[in-house]
């Protein structure tokens, strides 16, 4: 099975041009030094210079290589802006669907995050907010900020809600 696919890839450069080859080369690395979906890379190819057949026929031979993987892509995005961002399910959910990325990609990754996770990063990001407030404000007015903020930040409301019911409701 490896080597038919090892003579499909030689077969398909065969067919590529000096200029193609060279942007496939160069987009070989973009993908190597971070997961990336078609969307990111066509774009790249566009940038440049690469006509549209150029770059559908690149992104093609990048996902048969494996430099190019939807599914892989998905769960690096989001545990890199759940965890190192520190957005919300709903941000996270639109920058993907912006990027094409397929829902059940979408689905898998997020599922990869427990609940109890999510809710102790929505915490920790909540209580970093809340310290920035003015202590002359009321309680009323932070919470209000507090919800705002955190909604911006892609955060559902019914989390958000039980989160300050939890931990902020005396203060």
């Amino acid at each position: 099975m490896a080597h038919l696919i090892f003579l499909y890839f030689c077969t398909m450069v065969q067919n590529m041009s000096e200029e193609e080859m060279s942007l496939l080369a160069k987009a070989e690395r973009y993908c190597a030094n971070e997961e990336q979906c078609r969307t990111s890379v066509r774009k790249k190819l566009c940038d440049w210079g690469a006509s549209l057949d150029q770059s559908g026929k690149i992104v093609a031979c990048l996902v048969d290589q494996g430099f190019i993987d939807e599914r892989r892509f998905a769960r690096a995005y989001t545990s890199s802006k759940l965890r190192s961002q520190k957005w919300g399910r709903l941000k996270v959910v639109y920058q993907l669907r912006s990027k094409q990325v397929p829902p059940k990609f979408i689905t898998e990754a997020l599922s990869e995050i427990t609940d109890e996770e999510y809710r102790g990063i929505l915490l920790e990001v909540a209580q970093t907010k809340w310290a920035t407030y003015n202590p002359d404000d009321t309680n009323a007015k932070k919470r209000a900020k507090l919800v705002t903020f955190l909604a911006s930040r892609g955060y559902e409301s019914p989390e958000i809600q039980a989160m300050l019911n939890e931990h902020f409701a005396d203060e």
